[in-house]
């Protein structure tokens, strides 16, 4: 049995919707509770991390849902928000990857 392109599209979507749901919300969870709850780390670094999976479910949306349901948006508005959603997830995990990582490394 065959899946017709609106059932695979609905699928897709509902499936996307919610992953990129639990990432924002945890994002968000992570940048107002994260500082209180692991406070070893800077203070900056659970906020960063939250900045990062916030984008990451709000691109995930863009380009998994929003892009299929409305193929005729213009690219003047949403290549901008693509494009920051994109630099913040580069930026945040290039900020993880280089002032965390080399903590861990030396058992700070």
């Amino acid at each position: 049995m065959a899946m017709t392109r609106r059932t695979s599209l609905l699928l897709l979507s509902v499936v996307a919707t919610l992953w990129a749901g639990l990432l924002s919300v945890g994002g968000v969870w992570l940048m107002l509770d994260g500082p209180a709850r692991w406070p070893l780390v800077a203070p900056v670094g659970p906020r960063v991390g939250g900045a990062v999976l916030f984008c990451a479910g709000q691109f995930l949306f863009m380009y998994l849902v929003a892009d299929r349901w409305f193929p005729r948006a213009g690219r003047s508005v949403t290549w901008p928000l693509e494009l920051a959603a994109t630099l913040v997830l580069i930026g945040g995990l290039l900020w993880i990857v280089l002032t965390i990582g080399p903590l861990r490394l030396v058992g700070a």
